[in-house]
């Protein structure tokens, strides 16, 4: 059985309806069945800062196209682009999908569940394949939030305890979803939830007058499953001081707003993401502590079995806020990062927390000769200009900046009271220690640049504060193409050929 989303707005008070945008560029065939290619914007480059506004330039955006599919079978997926190409590529390249090309249609099968891109020669104007299991709603007349087929004008969705939320895989929802000091609440349904009705009107992600697709607050026993989301106004997914969390099988994408950061998981414990795509322009995975919570450390917390896309900053990442005593048991595991931004792996100790007990294992990376280095826009009149240029993430970074420095006049300076700095913390720990990155494979693209012949999969560690260590940083069994990283042709920045162990 397969099925897809169709998206139609059932009008009931005029004689005018809204009419979903379909994508000039790509037909879809699954099983022989042509499906719907809907439409959104992804980032055309990684440009990302304030530049005298809250909200990024739409000309800095480009189309890109999704299909959402529903199904418990292999799916023969037939393809034809409107746009020439040379290349065909199917990622992430860890599952193996072969596509052929044959009297202009591209085929190929998909033999499980899961999320899919389809570029051609480059990323530019994608085509997003999301293939979930089917997800039906248990008891509709007893859903507080029910979403059934059709495109919904919701607007800000805030839901209270024991409450559940379903969105029908036809179903398109304009709106945004908050909860606070909220317990025992589930989002569940193959459908999509739509952000862009909110404008970001301030600078900060921290607070609640901007809310991106999902956001909590002191929460306990959130479930999310399922649903999609895209064009969020800030931060995506925001899970501030909560715990009992587990995100599966959500689609995060169609992000080109400044600062949108895929997932945040801030001051939260007993956090679990699985089977999930997030493509983020901003940060994709974080791991934040912030003053308002800094009692509350992040522990417990698990990534794993997921698919993630960094336009620009990092990927799988603690800080660059640490506001807490302690990260611990914090494990990110068999992802494929299909797109790393600036570092695929990082820690960055801003605060004074001690970050202990960090691991990156079974981790697939993809460095593309196509990626271009990211850009802080620091005015409204400056232009990208790194187009000719090619992006060489850092694989791992551990590093303990100062954010409050780097921060203070964008964020503190007009504050009522002085910058905080919590009391009987300071900046004596910051300390990074038992970090391991195991069992790491980079699909390393032959046209990339080396440095001095060896392969430019740079390892960074840099300790910014005195009297500060790091200790026992281990990289095991990282593999480039099929060779075997070793301290005679890795690439080290910086303390890292001191402090990092390499088997």
């Amino acid at each position: 059985m397969f099925s897809y989303s169709k998206f139609e707005h059932r009008y009931t008070k005029s004689i005018f309806k809204h009419i979903e945008p379909v994508s000039s560029v790509y037909r879809v065939f699954v099983n022989g069945e042509e499906v719907p290619v809907y439409t959104c914007r992804i980032s055309a480059y990684p440009f990302n800062g304030w530049a005298g506004s809250h909200q990024r330039d739409v000309q800095q955006a480009e189309a890109a196209s999704y299909v959402n599919l529903v199904s418990d079978e292999p799916l023969r997926i037939e393809v034809v682009s409107a746009r020439p190409y040379k290349r065909i590529m199917v990622k992430p390249y860890s599952k193996g999908v072969k596509a052929e090309e044959k009297e202009g249609r591209i085929s190929f099968t998909l033999r499980e569940n899961g999320q899919y891109v389809l570029e051609l020669d480059s990323y530019h104007h994608c085509l997003y394949i999301f293939n979930g299991r089917p997800i039906a709603c248990e008891d509709p007349e007893n859903t507080a939030h029910y979403f059934g087929p059709g495109i919904h004008f919701a607007g800000k969705i805030v839901m209270k305890s024991g409450e559940k939320m379903y969105v029908d895989k036809d179903a398109l929802v304009y709106g945004c979803v908050f909860a606070e000091n909220a317990e025992n609440i589930e989002i569940y349904g193959n459908g999509i939830l739509d952000d862009s009705g909110e404008e970001r009107v301030s600078l900060q992600c921290y607070e609640d007058y901007t809310n991106g697709n999902l956001k909590f607050y002191d929460c306990k026993n959130l479930k999310i499953r399922g649903v999609g989301m895209k064009n969020s106004a800030i931060w995506c997914v925001n899970v501030f001081h909560c715990e009992n969390v587990e995100i599966d099988g959500i689609s995060v994408f169609g992000q080109w707003r400044y600062n949108t950061d895929g997932i945040d998981i801030v001051n939260s414990q007993n956090v679990h993401v699985k089977n999930s795509f997030v493509h983020s322009f901003d940060d994709t995975i974080v791991i934040k502590g912030i003053d308002r919570y800094c009692d509350t450390d992040n522990k417990h917390i698990l990534v794993e079995n997921c698919v993630l896309w960094c336009d620009w900053g990092r990927t799988c990442e603690i800080g660059l806020e640490t506001s807490c005593n302690e990260y611990s048991d914090i494990v990110f595991r068999n992802c494929d990062i299909v797109r790393a931004g600036d570092i695929a792996l990082d820690v960055q100790n801003g605060d004074w927390a001690e970050v202990h007990d960090v691991l990156f294992e079974n981790i697939n990376v993809e460095y593309n000769r196509f990626d271009t280095p990211s850009v802080m826009q620091t005015g409204e009149n400056q232009k990208y200009d790194a187009k000719d240029k090619v992006a060489v993430p850092i694989l791992f970074s551990v590093v303990n900046p100062r954010f409050r420095e780097l921060y203070y006049d964008s964020l503190f300076k007009n504050l009522d009271e002085p910058m905080p700095v919590p009391t009987g913390t300071g900046y004596r720990q910051a300390c990074c220690h038992d970090i391991t990155l195991r069992n790491v494979n980079v699909y390393y693209d032959e046209d990339i640049p080396r440095t001095d012949g060896k392969y430019s999969v740079p390892i960074l560690v840099r300790e910014y504060v005195e009297g500060v260590h790091f200790y026992n940083l281990k990289v095991e069994n990282v593999k480039i193409n099929g060779e075997k990283l070793t301290r005679e042709n890795a690439v080290f920045m910086d303390d890292a050929e001191r402090l990092v162990e390499i088997k």
